[in-house]
């Protein structure tokens, strides 16, 4: 967490922990060119600075899903003259041409940048390289954020080269908020190295539904509370940060414990598996087992004739997949995939539920004889536990 001792950071609901003061707002630049549509959004924050850059309107078509790394050089000086150095990237592939469902073939450069000075009220970014030079002025503004603030703690648990923390916490009469920051910890897994991506804390993929998942707060009264659903999603990529809500603590309570039950992971192996349509199988993947039961449906169940899915190919013949780890006490359980694709093409659809997960992937012939799965996703068994103070609702 990039944040110095003198920042103050304040709960903003819907959105997370954000500096109360010292963050900037942009509005999205758009340039037009020779028939191309440049489009810069800035957005600066407590960790610094991120540009998204697209470019529409060449002459190039991928096929779907497909894409390709693109090398896009990229200068950021400030009004003031400074130049605004590049940080670590926060996503694995950060210039590149790509092409989503059924969309058109479009270029994405995402930049990130330091923390930009308070007195900066405009960047210059220069980009060179297979798409072009091209040179925007991105103006930008001081924002302040509002809310109840967080408290800073050093709660931390590392498991399965996991590490999770609770950097902050904020409590008022109405509401408990918990920051949840997640990475990888550099030399953390005994097996060949791999690289990993974490995909959700008590979850299969990003948030947590109802039920199971949900997490559970032990305050000092011993009173447990459970998660309110739709925990609010801040951060994304390399470092994973998310805010998990509760009810209002007990006037007497002066600290508590949350424990996180299981982590599931992204593991980018070159292990390639074929299933039969329809079939049930017993597969192998990252070194566990599983076993998958396929079915042929009419369309997604996310998807009714008064209510279609917007992905189109989600309103026709799906193949259902039912993914169920052999055994359900282990360590390391694959429960599911990045990547599942029919013989035509495909978009996984995730369905929460208690239970098995479940997968519906488009199949638009309606034939197909098998379905390739890739990029097995491994639930690590915790529980990661973390025990911190809690803020004084008089104080915040």
């Amino acid at each position: 967490m990039t944040v110095a001792e003198s920042d103050e950071l304040v709960f903003v609901p819907n959105v997370g922990f954000r500096l109360a003061r010292g963050a900037m707002d942009a509005a999205n630049v758009v340039v037009e060119r020779n028939g191309r549509t440049l489009t810069a959004g800035l957005t600066s924050d407590r960790d610094g600075a991120d540009i998204r850059v697209t470019i529409a309107g060449f002459d190039e078509s991928l096929d779907f899903r497909q894409s390709r790394p693109v090398d896009a050089p990229v200068r950021v000086t400030d009004d003031r003259g400074r130049v605004v150095k590049e940080r670590p990237p926060r996503y694995h592939v950060n210039s590149h041409i790509y092409r989503l469902m059924e969309g058109p073939t479009m270029f994405q450069r995402m930049v990130s940048l330091g923390r930009l000075g308070t007195d900066v009220r405009a960047i210059e970014m220069v980009m060179e390289g297979a798409m072009g030079e091209w040179r925007v002025t991105i103006p930008v503004q001081p924002r302040t954020a509002t809310g109840p603030r967080g408290l800073a703690t050093d709660a931390t648990a590392v498991h399965h080269g996991i590490a999770i923390s609770a950097p902050l916490v904020a409590r008022t009469r109405e509401i408990t908020a918990i920051e949840i920051e997640a990475h990888i910890v550099d030399g953390g897994e005994d097996r060949v190295k791999i690289e990993r991506t974490i995909e959700g804390l008590s979850s299969i993929s990003y948030g947590r539904g109802l039920g199971a998942d949900l997490l559970i707060l032990r305050d000092s009264t011993g009173t447990r509370h459970l998660e309110r659903p739709r925990q609010v999603q801040d951060r994304l990529g390399r470092q994973r940060r998310e805010v998990a809500l509760f009810e209002p603590m007990p006037p007497g309570a002066v600290s508590a414990s949350l424990e996180i039950p299981y982590v599931t992971v992204r593991e980018m192996t070159e292990e390639t598996i074929l299933v039969p349509v329809p079939g049930e199988t017993d597969v192998t993947m990252a070194g566990c087992r599983a076993h998958v039961l396929t079915s042929r449906i009419s369309r997604s169940s996310d998807s009714t004739d008064e209510r279609p899915s917007p992905i189109e190919g989600l309103n026709g013949p799906c193949v259902r997949i039912v993914m169920t780890p052999e055994d359900p006490e282990a360590d390391r359980q694959f429960v599911s995939c990045g990547v599942m694709e029919s013989n035509d093409r495909g978009m996984t659809m995730s369905i929460g539920r208690s239970g098995p997960p479940v997968m519906e992937v488009p199949d638009p012939s309606g034939d197909a004889d098998h379905m390739t799965l890739r990029v097995p996703m491994i639930r690590l068994s915790g529980p990661w536990k973390l025990d911190f103070p809690l803020p004084d609702v008089g104080s915040v």
